[in-house]
């Protein structure tokens, strides 16, 4: 019970990997805020509930800075304060420097980048009562560059590096803060990432290629990843990349 006593705000908790953290959390005890854009929180947050856990659902945009403040208040008001943050929401579009139209490169900066800001912005104050942890799911192509996916790779980049400097910023009000970088994991964001290929077969293939360790990697192994990080059992750990990626970046 590495999360008991504590409560957890998550996005992008309606499906994948935002939707293992929840429920691994709300397993280890936590009371867990789970915020999606889709209706689809709300079966995370049921699933939670059968298993005799706390969640409540909150439908929001994390690109809006008001659906922010409003997930972070949910916290506060339905169990008194809030300990630990998982950014789990997350965009995609294809396109180059040459090729992508504006209006994608800024959803895609919005939802992935800052919306960090905004939560972050938000949750500082109730996260300092008595300490806690921010982690922001990353990526291993916030790492490193890939082909036609400028405005991904620049977000999740952008997020490791904020993280480093939140961490220093915040270290004095007791707030851990890292990023968790995961490679391809099976999930319905990277099944998407596929079909919007001329070539979806080919695509899975091609980025099966890509790892040492030749599968995908599963949304509980990420969330066990994140459990470390906003635990106890990391209050050494801040300002920290953590990558897991089946070796992708080790090539």
């Amino acid at each position: 019970m590495r999360m008991k006593g504590k409560t957890v705000l998550v996005t992008g908790a309606g499906s994948g990997i935002g939707r293992a953290v929840s429920l691994l959390f709300a397993a280890e005890g936590a009371s867990v805020v789970a915020a999606d854009v889709s209706e689809h929180v709300h079966a995370t947050a049921e699933r939670i509930a059968a298993s005799g856990g706390r969640a409540a659902a909150v439908i929001g945009d994390v690109g809006s800075r008001e659906s922010c403040l409003e997930m972070v208040e949910a916290a506060s008001e339905r169990y008194g304060g809030l300990q630990a943050l998982v950014h789990a929401a997350a965009i995609s579009r294809k396109g180059t420097v040459a090729t992508m139209k504006e209006e994608d490169w800024l959803d895609v900066q919005n939802v992935n980048l800052n919306s960090a800001f905004y939560l972050g912005q938000a949750a500082v104050p109730l996260l300092s009562v008595k300490g806690g942890a921010i982690v922001f799911i990353a990526s291993q192509l916030g790492l490193v560059g890939t082909r036609n996916s400028i405005a991904y790779t620049a977000a999740k980049g952008a997020i490791v590096n904020m993280a480093r400097s939140m961490a220093l910023d915040h270290a004095q009000d007791g707030i851990r803060v890292n990023s968790l970088c995961p490679g391809p994991v099976d999930t319905p964001f990277l099944h998407a990432s596929f079909m919007r290929e001329s070539d979806p077969e080919s695509a899975r293939a091609l980025s099966l290629g890509k790892i040492p360790i030749g599968r995908f990697g599963t949304p509980l192994e990420i969330a066990n990843a994140a459990l470390f990080l906003a635990s106890d059992e990391a209050s050494f750990v801040t300002g920290a990349t953590l990558t897991v990626d089946g070796g992708y970046t080790a090539l």
